[in-house]
C-alpha cells in the first residue's frame, strides 16, 4: 500500500512530471531532480514536490520561471507548464 503521500500514485504527479519536463531543458536531468528535491527559499523552505503536494503549483513555476531567468531563457524553447504559444 502507497504512503498518503506518495506523489507517484496521485493526480499530482502528471504536475511533478511537467515541471521536471520543462527543468530538464533548463538544467539538465541530474540538477532538475536536485532541484525538485531540494529546500527551496521561494516556496518557504518547501521542496518544489512538496509544494506540488501541497497544491501550490502556481508557486513551483514561479520558482521555476527564476530558473529560467538565471538561465537567461525568457522564451522557447522554455514555456511553462500550461502554456500556450
Amino acid at each position: 500500500m502507497a504512503s498518503s503521500d506518495s506523489i507517484s500514485t496521485s493526480p499530482l504527479a502528471m504536475q511533478a512530471y511537467n515541471v521536471i519536463k520543462h527543468l530538464d531543458k533548463l538544467i539538465g536531468p541530474a540538477a532538475a531532480q536536485s532541484w525538485m528535491l531540494s529546500s527551496n527559499e521561494l516556496l518557504g523552505g518547501t521542496t518544489p514536490v512538496g509544494a506540488i503536494k501541497e497544491r501550490r503549483l502556481e508557486d513551483v513555476i514561479k520558482a521555476m520561471h527564476v530558473v529560467a531567468m538565471e538561465k537567461g531563457i525568457f522564451e522557447e524553447p522554455f514555456l511553462p507548464p500550461g502554456a500556450e504559444k
